[in-house]
């Protein structure tokens, strides 16, 4: 195995990895809380319904994560931006 020689000014930082498997929690646990502690402020009346607290909480996670989603694959496919996720991601593989 070859070794990494320290250089001095220079300290090397850990990124936390987030999960594939962290978008659908985030989206549960943003809709549970929507759910239980903002339920008080989703009351919207469409006509004569009332919107269920729920339904509300689903609707709204759903609409901003989704646009947060494709906002972010439209700035990830950018070339300058792709090229230096490489260069990070080759930094990263070559410890």
């Amino acid at each position: 195995m070859a070794t990494q020689e320290e250089k001095p000014g220079i300290t090397q930082v850990e990124l936390p990895v987030v999960p594939p498997e962290a978008e659908p929690s985030r989206f549960f646990f943003a809709v549970l809380s929507g759910v239980v502690f903002f339920a008080a402020y989703a009351p919207v009346t469409i006509g004569n319904k009332t919107i269920d607290a729920l339904i509300y909480s689903v609707t709204y996670n759903g609409s901003y994560l989704a646009a947060e989603g494709i906002i972010t694959i439209i700035v990830i496919s950018i070339p300058p931006v792709k090229k230096a996720l490489d260069y990070v991601k080759q930094m990263a593989n070559s410890r």
